[in-house]
């Protein structure tokens, strides 16, 4: 029997014996993955695993030295194998499997991955100090700072006053405002700009246009860093909380079509669950920097 874990920014997701389970533990910056994964599989109950499967959050784009990762699932698994994977290289086969595109994911934060005749690319995915633009962590954060610029008298915001309110009573209560329960905040504060910005409240549009735009620079960029011919038609998808969003995602269909018309819209096939072991079993060698393995 093989395990198959997903680690993002908002939380776990394994799978195991054909069933699914989530867990309220996410990656934060204060915490290396290992230690994440090791709290993880201290809920999980006592089993053995053949195969161990990790599509992981915050490796912005490189695997690092899998020793740690192989010793932990040993250590509470017995794992014979196992796969460290850029979550972007898992959400891109589970959405589209080997085909030629961009899948982008849009969680808290953002990562594109591009695949074009068994090669890829990865863009963005740099975390919210350095990157990370368009995703949730950014739109929340982006709604929030002006709300509170507003309330400060520096800005003319009120409309996302009004909309935010209960996310402003929360900052309100923050006891630290730069620490994980702040950039919490900002994360959940995206769906409520979103929503807002569908309701044609005129600030959150500027912000969602805003998100757009920068996201769509994103897939353009890795789908050109696989040296594409100018009549290709690259399959696009997208996956994480943000792609919910009709109204997002149109906006994100509008800004590709119009930087690059050949693209063709699919819905994804499938998630990071899927698509790690997938992607894994096709390249037992390892696809540095985004897969590599363990073996004992």
């Amino acid at each position: 029997m093989d395990l198959v874990l997903d680690l993002g920014q908002s939380g776990a997701r394994v799978r195991y014996a054909e069933a699914d389970y989530s867990f309220n533990l996410s990656k934060n910056s204060n915490e290396p993955v290992i230690d994440t994964l090791q709290r993880i599989f201290e809920e999980i109950p006592k089993q053995e695993f053949e195969s161990i499967f990790l599509s992981l959050t915050g490796l912005q784009g490189v695997v690092p030295d899998t020793t740690p990762y192989g010793n932990l699932c040993s250590e509470f698994f017995k794992a014979k194998t196992v796969a460290v994977i850029d979550d972007g290289l898992a959400a891109y086969c589970g959405a589209i499997g080997l085909e030629n595109g961009v899948v982008l994911t849009l969680g808290s934060g953002v990562v594109a991955i591009a695949g074009r005749n068994g090669s890829f690319a990865h863009c963005d995915g740099k975390g919210p100090i350095f990157g990370d633009y368009g995703g949730g962590f950014w739109i929340g954060q982006m709604g929030l700072s002006k709300a509170i610029a507003t309330l400060d008298g520096r800005d003319d915001a009120h409309d996302l006053v009004e909309l935010l309110a209960s996310e402003l009573d929360s900052y309100r209560a923050l006891e630290n405002s730069t620490g994980t329960e702040a950039a919490s905040l900002c994360i959940s504060a995206a769906k409520g700009v979103l929503l807002g910005a569908a309701k044609n409240i005129a600030s959150a549009e500027v912000i969602a246009e805003q998100a757009a735009e920068k996201l769509s620079t994103t897939v353009i960029s890795a789908w050109s860093k696989t040296q594409p011919t100018k009549d290709e038609s690259p399959l696009i998808s997208f996956l994480g909380g943000l792609s919910q969003s009709q109204y997002f995602v149109e906006l994100l269909r509008r800004d590709i079509s119009r930087k690059m018309p050949t693209a063709k819209f699919i819905n994804p096939a499938g998630n990071h669950l899927d698509g790690a072991p997938i992607i894994a079993k096709a390249f037992p060698d390892g696809l540095k920097p985004l897969l590599d393995w363990w073996r004992a």
